[in-house]
């Protein structure tokens, strides 16, 4: 027999529902189901089936009754097993024994409780599944039929207010799991029938946020603040107030996915620290991530005590952090990685002497030198290292020390610009250039285990994984004279070279720099505010007749070039008549530093090459500006070098510097200039000098100067663009949800329609803002699309971080010094959001040294600093992006990784503990 008594009372017998006769039967059942298994009085029996004065008869009908229920489960239990219901007689009173599968009370219940245990322990999926299905088994309020003839039990109650707090459980679990949108509607619902209801009210608050709407938001903290003041006079509670404080000033903590537990548990109320020498009783598992995450009782609303806190514990003392292995390399400071997860590119050179070359061994020694010194000039000019030599073949590494985003690139024209130079040599050289002993490179690109030091010094970087032995298994089907790259490598270079068809085995042969890209830039969503700033900055410009310096500044992919191209537009299209005149640096640059003044002045002069027609060109300008007199003689003079294929000598840089500002100051002169320099993180010295000479000294024309750059930028000059009138800096902060899923909308479009929703939901939470992510994801979601077996259909589970993002991300950390890297590495062992304390802990270092770190990586816009403190009042971080503490858990070995946490673990367990104690 099973009992429902969420909704109507309810009684299903092995034949169907089982008739109850009247409702003092039926209250009398309904009271002992809510106690089952309990002893419950007769005198409370009475009091509930009677509200006022019970009749002199009542205690005899109670006991018709119990009799007549007793027939009832009797009847139905026909196969006298004795394991069903039993209505008991037990002084003072009656128990109703049921069997917890039952009784759907029980049952709730248990699920419940599951549900909160697996809240509090950060497993949001399963909490969220587990607490649904506790809800799904109430069909409407406790005894409904009950409720409806009057019955107002203070047991119904409880259970509508421990229903209530279930729901909100629910709720934090699909907030924290990324659902905001999927349960907005039932939180404006259910907010709207219980508006006091504050713990309901941060989470509407906190899911319109992360819809982003901020202003919905805020309306919603004014209805539930005045339906406090107007019911009950109270004011809104501490963490309510903390929330509206977070949703004002885009707190990042909004976006960890246990925001509220977090901003709950911050203002618990502390108690003192026991005395030296008292044993601290450890605490369970679940409430050990009290640091975390929200207490499991739901009940009671989420934190509301504002009295004071005593000052924070000592962080706890923890072992001392495994001894490292001795490596051949110096000492690195306490938690810098020495081995680390990489993705590199290999480059092997075969080299063989010419005939009769090789037999006096001192000619041969001296020949090889040469040859080695060719190699790794050309290595190192392309931003790699020579790891070694082994008979004829060398090898160099590209992305040991520090990843960049172009490593195999960089691999690729190295390898072409080793073969030019060897074929320079001729006939009579020291290798032969044609025949079957012509010089032979092959690239090869993966993942790899690489042991050196942080900075690279000491001996030979030790590469561990598939990527020596593929490239020289390649090496072996490279014809003499040429070069092969693996498939990984051409699939990461081929927007900026050009391959011939692939053979067997994947490998192909690169046949030079692609000339144009032609991929069409994606839409420009979410930065009206920063196009409204460039519009007015080109009005200024052209009104005030003075330069400006216009810089925008953005982590990798963040739009920079995108909001170029649309200044750019604006300014062609501008009633003032705008000239656009746009170059760009490069790690190419090295061995031609001003190769940027080159690329401006071709821009200038309309021309992309340094042929006859770039210096007719730029004779006419020069002549047109300043005639054909000593004046324009010394300009041409002096530019001309700009446009030969040669760099110009370093004499000359100055009188060249000179007559460069001098032609762009008479350019703007005719008419308004628009110069756009971009990736000037990239430039050297010299070259951001210049920029900031002609900015200064241009005089009264009207120039805007736009350079871009990454916050790298201000490591150098931290001054850059201070102490100018008119200078603009624009910081491109992330996409907010909206523009990011209109962006990434609009980049799928084209390629097979609309996502699944949670699919979609996925990407966009892994995207985090980035437009340069939005058009890699899409890239990967359809390539796979197109690939599927399965049709048009986009598929079920989510992409894997790209390969590109994952090189930008990885080259973007590696411009970080050893021991910042190293506090990433520890603010991702303890969940993503970390304080100076947890990190000392966990990495081992010094708390004072762990916080100048954290101030750095927020500076560096790797980490965001939440108003809120933890719970040990020290100043919390969290990840700017999910990508980033993606790649730093990919970065660091398995056995690292796991010790971390473990320590991390250990932390936050004997920080809780001394703050409840």
């Amino acid at each position: 027999m099973k009992f429902q008594v969420l909704g109507p009372l309810t009684v299903l017998g092995d034949s169907g529902p089982v008739a109850l006769s009247g409702v003092k039967q039926r209250a009398t059942l309904g009271h002992l189901l809510l106690h089952a298994n309990e002893v419950v009085a007769t005198s409370a029996l009475m009091r509930a089936l009677w509200a006022g004065e019970p009749p002199p008869t009542a205690r005899k009908m109670l006991q018709n009754a119990v009799s007549a229920l007793r027939g009832l489960l009797a009847a139905e239990d026909t196969e006298d097993t004795g394991g069903g219901p039993v209505l008991l007689t037990h002084a003072p009173g009656y128990l109703l024994r049921v069997d917890g599968d039952d009784l759907d009370l029980t049952t709730y219940r248990a699920l419940a409780d599951r549900g909160r245990a697996d809240l509090a322990a950060g497993a949001w999926s399963s909490a969220a599944r587990t607490l649904r299905a506790a809800l799904d088994l109430w069909h409407g309020p406790v005894l409904a039929d009950l409720a409806e003839s009057g019955t107002d039990w203070p047991e119904l109650r409880t259970l509508a207010q421990a229903r209530s707090a279930t729901r909100e459980d629910l709720y934090e679990a699909e907030l924290a799991c990324g659902r905001h949108l999927d349960v907005l509607e039932e939180l404006r619902t259910h907010a709207q029938r219980e508006p006091e209801r504050e713990r309901l009210c941060a989470q509407l608050m906190l899911a319109l946020y992360r819809r982003g709407g901020q202003a919905d938001a805020l309306d919603a903290y004014r209805r539930t603040r005045t339906a406090l003041a107007s019911r009950l006079g109270l004011e809104p509670g501490r963490v309510l107030r903390a929330v509206e404080r977070a949703v004002l000033d885009h707190d990042p903590v909004l976006r960890q996915p246990d925001a509220l537990a977090i901003m709950a548990l911050d203002g618990e109320p502390r108690r003192p620290r026991p005395a030296a020498g008292t044993p601290v009783t450890p605490r369970p598992a679940a409430v050990a991530q009290a640091t975390l995450i929200a207490p499991a009782t739901p009940a009671a609303p989420v934190g509301f005590d504002t009295r004071p806190a005593p000052g924070p514990p000592a962080p706890p003392a923890l072992p001392a952090p495994p001894r490292a292995a001795a490596f051949p390399y110096p000492a690195a400071p306490a938690g810098v990685l020495t081995e680390q997860h990489k993705q590199l590119s290999m480059l092997l050179v075969r080299t063989t002497l010419g005939k009769g070359l090789g037999s006096d061994p001192e000619d041969a020694a001296r020949l090889s030198g040469e040859l080695a010194v060719a190699i790794r000039d050309e290595v190192a000019r392309h931003g790699g290292k020579v790891s070694g030599v082994l008979g004829p073949v060398t090898f160099a590494l590209f992305g040991v020390v520090r990843t960049r985003e172009d490593d195999a690139e960089r691999a690729v024209r190295a390898g072409r610009a080793i073969l030019r130079r060897l074929r320079q040599y001729g006939a009579g050289g020291p290798v032969p250039v044609h025949g079957g002993s012509a010089p032979r490179v092959a690239v090869a690109t993966g993942t790899v285990v690489v042991t050196c030091s942080p900075d690279g010094t000491g001996a030979v970087p030790i590469v561990n994984g598939a990527v020596p032995k593929s490239c020289a298994d390649l090496l072996e089907t490279v014809p003499p004279g040429g070069i092969r790259v693996c498939a990984t490598t051409r699939s990461g270079t081929e927007r900026s070279l050009v391959y011939g068809p692939a053979g067997r085995d994947g490998a192909s042969e690169p046949l030079g720099a692609r000339t144009a890209r032609t991929d069409t830039p994606p839409a420009l969503v979410g930065r009206d505010r920063e196009r409204e700033q460039l519009g007015g900055a080109l009005g200024d410009v052209a009104r005030r007749q003075r330069p400006c310096l216009l810089t925008v500044l953005g982590e990798p992919g963040a739009g920079k070039t995108r909001l170029m191209a649309e200044l750019a537009r604006l300014a062609r299209r501008s009633p003032h008549g705008y000239r656009v005149v746009t170059g760009h640096s490069s790690w190419c640059d090295r061995d031609r530093p001003l190769a940027l003044l080159d690329r401006t002045l071709a821009s200038a002069m309309g021309t992309t090459g340094t042929d006859d027609r770039a210096h007719d060109a730029l004779a006419r300008t020069v002549h047109a500006l300043f005639g054909t007199g000593d004046r324009g003689a010394w300009l041409l003079d002096r530019l001309g070098p700009l446009l030969r294929d040669e760099p110009p000598a370093p004499a000359d840089w100055p009188d060249l510097a000179a007559a460069w500002r001098l032609l762009l100051t008479a350019l703007a002169a005719e008419r308004p200039l628009l110069l756009v320099l971009e990736d000037l993180h990239t430039a050297p010295d010299p070259v951001l000098d210049l920029v900031t000479e002609l900015a200064d000294a241009a005089g009264p024309v009207p120039l805007l100067l736009a350079v871009t750059a990454r916050p790298e930028l201000l490591d150098r000059r931290p001054t850059w663009g201070g102490g100018r009138r008119d200078a603009l800096a624009v910081t491109l902060d992330p996409l907010d949800e909206p523009s990011s899923a209109a962006l990434l909308d609009a980049l799928l479009t084209d390629s097979g329609g609309a996502l699944p929703t949670d699919l979609r939901r996925d990407v966009l939470a892994r995207v985090g803002g980035n437009p340069l992510y939005a058009v890699e994801y899409a890239r990967e979601l359809s390539a796979a699309s197109t690939a599927s077996a399965a049709g048009p259909g986009r598929p079920a589970g989510p992409p894997a971080m790209p390969r590109h993002v994952r090189q930008v991300v990885a080259a973007h950390l590696d411009t970080l010094p050893p021991l910042a890297k190293a506090v990433l590495v520890c603010a991702s062992a303890l969940g993503g959001v970390c304080c100076a304390d947890g990190v000392a802990a966990v990495g081992g270092v010094d708390r004072a040294e762990a916080a100048h770190w954290l101030d750095h990586l927020e500076r560096r816009d790797f980490l965001r600093r939440s108003r809120h403190p933890s719970a040990t009042g020290a100043l919390r971080y969290a990840f700017r992006h999910p990508a980033t503490r993606e790649a730093v858990d990919a970065l660091v070995p398995r056995t690292v990784r796991e010790d971390r946490r473990r320590r991390a673990e250990a932390w936050t367990e004997s920080t809780a503990a001394q703050l409840t104690a």
